[in-house]
């Protein structure tokens, strides 16, 4: 089970600490301990040294290696799957002690090789900048809870009981250690299933049936039992401890970052937890600095189908198909909100974040890029991937991977992923040059492929064409050779762009639809004015008395699935058609009033984790699923319970026409998210950022005082 602790901005130190005795009892008492993680851990042991002599010790989070000093001292190290320890986690061990007799012991701990000084814990760099508090996750048996046992029936050999634990919170999936007194070789549950057995039958974990998780607080949790005997126990049942743990229990509070530019909304909060998301989206190996303490690694045989390594990369939403499409389409708009708004990055104190989160994807990329004219783009078969409801780390099916090539080309994801190669290389040109030039390497054959080799990818990969379908490959065309013209300044990449170019209002902007950014791109690098009346023709369209339609407060509604996706990715148009001075005044108080309308203009955030009220119920696999061992299915979707884990950062669809929304799961058109849903959103919030900063923002130019 995974607990948030909140790391703080200074020095945090790892000492002994005091074991707390939780209550004690003749034969045994309930212990635990916590110790701060002042090291990067990667295999540990802990020590636990009592006043007085306890003739045994069982533990279920770590392994009892050593018994010291005629039972004072017992070492615990780590099972495989908790070795990993980072600075700013907290390891909690919980345990039963075994006595002779009633004794309440007192007694302290320690992690071997971890000093008393701690180690100082550092957040974002830049002078000036707003340092984030930070949050990762430790592996603890959170508030276990005692319960009693009443014998019903004994037969001799086998006997009925009823375990009842009392609650003070909802419980959404859950555990039971059991500590018999003697041997129970067989134990028949309505609402559990074994786990484990230790110890020669008496020492049980059982887990709660599918169907059989949730307890609400104020009842009591009964786990009813028919157990059998062992002949060695004189023909009466044994005893039993019995420790209740909830496994829907996640208690972690994403701190939120003060606000320090006077703003309605909070943009360093927004960022910072936008940011999060992504990590939350991430597929493969987690790295060290994983700051979601709920996910672990996934995907690890991804491409092996293939004989290739394809680990990597983002799950697309609520589900676990990595699509190429729109993940390439997603890191250009992010890299390219890097390049216009550095200096919103900067200040928040995101900007190192950043650098990873885009760089998660890229990296992947240059893994599916395995030859000029190869490019794999998708990893998952999504019909039976969308049937699963269950935890990424789980996945129980085979991933297969799709891939466009000379003779089954896809010119519309291998020019958008050129874009996101292209822009990377300006993002890291600085930071790592040698890593930026193997981008641009990457984006200049791509582009190659996608021109010399052209067709719709969805023609070739009909995987994909239930799912992220292309509707037109010219607006990529258009797109890549732009940013190819950027690039290298070479005139023949804006001739062919320019060929392509659109003139028309643009419909919307999305992972399928980049024309309106052309037309910004276009007027950008030209001046030209068909390209200025193009855009300002785009936003007569979009804006109010054009012909999008709006809901009743405010949002400019252009499709029931995923509405607040096509309104920041317009608002994010606005932002850079007003830094090239086109309507500025007029363009950044537009955009502004769509992503306050995401934040809560209307009394609601469409955010989760940023204000007081917001979705708690997304579609989304991973959040919805109790901490393991619990488990996870279909009976967690179709259920009223809100989601176990808060999927702080994310953007879910927004409301229908009408301006209503449901917050469900099974709401997948409005309360699904995506990684294209916040790629526009971020990009427009790190654009009013940035204008803040400039003192350009309409909040600052229209006369608010602040009031903070």
């Amino acid at each position: 089970m995974k607990l948030l602790i909140l790391a703080t901005l200074a020095c945090i130190a790892a000492a002994n600490v005091d074991v707390e005795i939780k209550s004690h009892w003749s034969g045994g008492f309930n212990g635990k301990f916590c110790i701060d993680i002042a090291k990067e851990l990667h295999t540990w042991k802990a020590h636990v040294i009592f006043d007085k002599p306890v003739d045994s010790i069982e533990v279920w989070v770590a392994e009892l290696s050593e018994t010291l000093q005629d039972g004072k001292e017992f070492v615990f190290t780590n099972k495989a799957w908790n070795a990993d320890e980072h600075v700013g986690d907290q390891l909690c061990i919980e345990f039963v002690g075994h006595t002779t007799g009633d004794i309440n012991p007192t007694g302290s701990a320690f992690i071997e090789g971890m000093d008393s000084h701690g180690n100082t814990v550092t957040g974002a760099t830049t002078p000036g900048a707003t340092m984030p508090p930070d949050y990762t996750g430790t592996t603890n048996l959170n508030g276990s809870i005692p319960g009693t046992l009443k014998i019903y029936n004994d037969w001799g050999n086998r006997f009925e009981a009823e375990f009842s634990f009392p609650l003070t919170e909802d419980v959404e999936g859950w555990m039971v250690a059991i500590t018999f007194d003697s041997p129970v070789v067989k134990m028949d549950m309505w609402n559990a299933d074994k786990y484990s057995t230790s110890d020669g039958g008496r020492k049980w974990v059982v887990v709660s049936k599918p169907d059989r998780e949730f307890f609400k607080a104020g009842d009591a949790a009964k786990m009813r039992f028919f157990a059998n005997y062992g002949s060695g126990t004189g023909g009466k049942a044994p005893s039993a401890i019995g420790l209740f743990t909830n496994l829907g229990n996640d208690n972690r509070v994403v701190p939120s970052l003060p606000n320090h530019d006077c703003t309605k909304y909070n943009y360093d909060d927004i960022l910072y937890k936008s940011i999060l998301f992504y990590e939350t989206q991430r597929s493969g190996k987690l790295p060290a600095s994983n700051r979601i303490p709920w996910r672990g690694d996934s995907g690890l045989k991804d491409g092996s189908d293939a004989g290739i390594d394809l680990t990597g990369g983002w799950y697309d939403a609520g589900d676990h198909v990595k699509f190429g499409f729109p993940m390439a389409y997603s890191t250009a708009i992010l890299a390219w909100s890097l390049l216009e708004f550095k200096d919103a990055y900067q200040k928040s104190g995101q900007l190192e974040n950043m650098y990873d989160s885009i760089k998660w994807p890229l990296d992947y990329f240059l893994k599916a890029h395995t030859g000029k004219t190869e490019l794999y783009v998708q990893v998952g078969d999504a019909n039976t991937d969308h049937s699963y409801w269950g935890r990424p780390e789980d996945l129980p099916m085979a991933r297969p991977s799709y891939k466009i090539t000379a003779s089954s080309p896809g010119t519309d994801v291998a020019g958008a992923t050129s874009v996101a190669f292209i822009a990377g290389y300006y993002a890291f040109k600085e930071k790592d040059p040698a890593y930026a030039a193997k981008l641009l390497t990457h984006g200049k054959e791509l582009y190659d492929f996608a021109m010399t080799h052209q067709g719709r990818y969805t023609d070739s990969v009909s995987a994909a064409a239930g799912y992220y379908k292309s509707t037109n490959m010219t607006d990529e065309m258009c797109w890549s050779s732009l940013w190819m013209y950027k690039v290298t300044n070479e005139t023949k990449y804006l001739d062919e762009a320019e060929k392509w170019f659109q003139p028309e209002p643009a419909w919307g902007m999305s992972w399928d639809d980049v024309q309106a950014a052309n037309q910004v791109l276009l007027y950008k690098f030209t001046k030209k004015d068909i390209y200025k009346q193009a855009v300002e023709g785009t936003f007569k369209y979009w804006m109010p008395g054009g012909t999008i339609k709006y809901t009743p407060k405010g949002l400019a509604w252009r499709l029931q699935w995923g509405s607040l996706r096509y309104a920041s990715n317009m608002a994010l148009v606005a932002l850079m058609a007003a830094e090239e001075g086109l309507n500025a005044v007029e363009y950044r108080k537009w955009a502004m009033s769509q992503i306050h309308y995401a934040l809560g203009d209307t009394g609601f955030s469409f955010l989760i984790g940023y204000g007081k009220n917001f979705p708690h119920s997304p579609h989304h696999r991973a959040a919805s699923c109790p901490n393991p061992p619990a488990p996870c299915g279909p009976f967690i979707m179709s259920t009223k319970e809100p989601n176990v884990h808060t999927l702080y950062g994310a953007l879910v669809g927004g409301p229908d026409s009408d301006g209503s929304y449901q917050d469900s799961r099974q709401n997948y058109i409005n309360n699904e998210v995506a990684t294209d849903y916040n790629a526009g959103f971020q990009a427009a919030v790190a654009g009013l950022k940035s204008l803040v900063i400039r003192k350009l923002h309409p909040e600052q130019t229209g006369g608010t005082t602040c009031s903070n």
